[in-house]
C-alpha cells in the first residue's frame, strides 16, 4: 500500500485540519468570548498557545505535503525516493500532472497564509481583517484536499457535486474536529485561573463552540451521505471489501464522537453557569474534548488509508 505515502497523507490531512480549526476557533469562538470580559492573563496565555499550534500545524502541513509529492513520484516511477529526486521525476510530477498543479496552488495558499500570520494583529490580539482573511485562506487550503482524493476522479456534473461536497465536508470537519484541542486549552487555562471571569469566559466559549459543532455535524452528515453515494452507490453498507469495512469503522468512531459531544452539550455545559464544582465540570469538559479529538485522529488515519483504496464503483 506504500505505507510512507499513507503516513504522509495522514499527517498532511491532520495538520491542515488542525490549522484551519485552530484559526476558526480563534476567530469565531475565542475572540467573542474574550470581547468585553476581563480576560487579562487568561487571554494572553490562550492566544500564545493557539499561535504556537497554528505555526506548528502550518510547518507540518508544508513538510508532509512535500513528502506526499515525493513519495507519489517514487510510486509512479517505481523508484526509491532518492532516485525520484535525482532523476527529476518529482519535478515532472509537479509540473506536468494535475496533482502537481493542485499541489503548487496549495503551497501558494500556505505561503500567503504564513505571510498573513506574520502581520501585526489588532490591539486585543484577536479579531481584525487579517484574522478573517487567515480563516478564509486556511479553510480554502483544507477544502482544496478534495482535489487530491477520489472526488478528483469523478467527471462531469457529478464530479462537480462530488468535489463541492467533499470540500464542504472537510471545512466542517476542520471547524469541529480541529477546534477541539483549542477548546480544551481554553477550558484548562480557565480552570487553573479559578475566578468568576474565567468561568464566564469558559461557559461562553463552550456555548459558541457547541453551536459551531452542531452546524458542522449537520454539514458532515449531509455531505458525507452525498459523497458516499457518489463513490459506492447502493453498496454503501456492503462489507465484502476493505473499503466498506474501513468506512463502517469510520462511521462507528464518528457515532462515538457524537455521543461524547451530546454529553458535553446536554449534561456538562448547563452546569458551567450554576454554582458548585465548576472546576470539576471544566476538567471533565476538557478531558471529553481531548477524547473526541483522539477518536477524530483515528478517523483521519482511516481516511488516509481510504484514499489509497479504490471503492466499489472504481473497480
Amino acid at each position: 500500500m506504500n505505507e510512507p505515502l499513507v503516513i504522509a497523507r495522514a499527517f498532511h490531512l491532520a495538520s491542515t485540519l488542525l490549522l484551519a480549526g485552530t484559526i476558526s476557533f480563534r476567530v469565531f469562538v475565542a475572540a467573542p468570548a474574550f470581547r468585553g470580559e476581563a480576560g487579562g492573563r487568561l487571554q494572553d496565555s490562550v492566544r500564545i498557545r493557539l499561535t504556537r499550534i497554528i505555526w506548528a500545524a502550518l510547518i507540518v502541513a508544508t513538510i508532509s505535503g512535500a513528502a506526499w509529492l515525493v513519495f507519489l513520484a517514487g510510486e509512479i516511477g517505481g523508484l526509491s525516493v532518492g532516485d525520484a529526486l535525482s532523476e527529476g521525476l518529482a519535478w515532472i510530477v509537479l509540473t506536468q500532472t494535475q496533482f502537481g498543479i493542485d499541489w503548487m496552488v496549495r503551497m501558494t495558499m500556505a505561503s500567503l497564509l504564513a505571510m498573513l500570520l506574520l502581520l501585526p494583529t489588532h490591539a486585543d490580539g484577536y479579531v481584525c481583517a487579517v484574522d478573517a482573511a487567515s480563516a478564509v485562506l486556511a479553510a480554502g487550503l483544507l477544502a482544496s484536499l478534495a482535489w487530491a482524493g477520489h472526488a478528483a476522479a469523478t467527471t462531469g456534473f457529478d464530479g462537480t457535486i462530488h468535489r463541492g461536497g467533499d470540500a464542504l465536508h472537510l471545512i466542517a470537519a476542520g471547524a469541529w474536529l480541529g477546534g477541539l484541542w483549542p477548546l480544551a486549552i481554553l477550558l484548562g487555562n480557565a480552570r487553573r485561573a479559578g475566578d468568576p471571569a474565567a468561568a464566564a469566559i469558559a461557559h461562553y466559549a463552550a456555548g459558541r463552540f457547541s453551536i459551531l459543532g452542531m452546524i458542522s455535524v449537520a454539514a458532515i452528515l449531509a455531505t458525507g451521505g452525498v459523497n458516499t453515494y457518489q463513490l459506492l452507490g447502493t453498496w454503501t453498507f456492503a462489507i465484502d471489501t476493505d473499503y466498506s469495512r474501513l468506512l463502517l469503522m469510520k462511521i462507528g468512531l464518528f457515532i462515538i464522537m457524537l455521543r461524547i459531544a451530546a454529553v458535553n452539550r446536554l449534561r456538562l455545559m448547563p452546569r458551567l453557569s450554576g454554582e458548585g464544582a465548576i472546576k470539576h465540570v471544566m476538567r471533565q469538559l476538557e478531558w471529553n474534548c481531548l477524547a473526541e479529538a483522539g477518536f477524530g485522529i483515528l478517523i483521519l488515519a482511516i481516511v488516509a488509508v481510504l484514499g489509497r483504496i479504490p471503492p466499489h464503483m472504481h473497480h
